[in-house]
């Protein structure tokens, strides 16, 4: 197993683009800043609770949340 460590999100951008990696290919994603991964593991969460929502004749309160979503996104 290849371990790269302390690289920075621009990095990873250019290795992910650059190189071959099977799309099967599991990664481990460690954020040092808790406040944003606290934000992230929340967006997640509230993205997958989305999901479930989807085709449960809910379509109304889905699409409000979807744009909810997007507006926390561009802030």
């Amino acid at each position: 197993m290849t371990t790269l460590s302390n690289i920075t999100l621009s990095e990873f951008e250019a290795l992910a683009h650059t190189a071959k990696i099977p799309s099967e290919t599991r990664l481990t994603v460690i954020i040092e800043d808790d406040k944003a991964a606290y934000e992230l593991v929340k967006r997640q969460k509230a993205l997958e609770a989305m999901k479930k929502l989807r085709g449960s004749g809910t379509g109304h309160l889905l699409e409000s949340l979807l744009q909810k979503r997007q507006m926390d996104k561009l802030q």
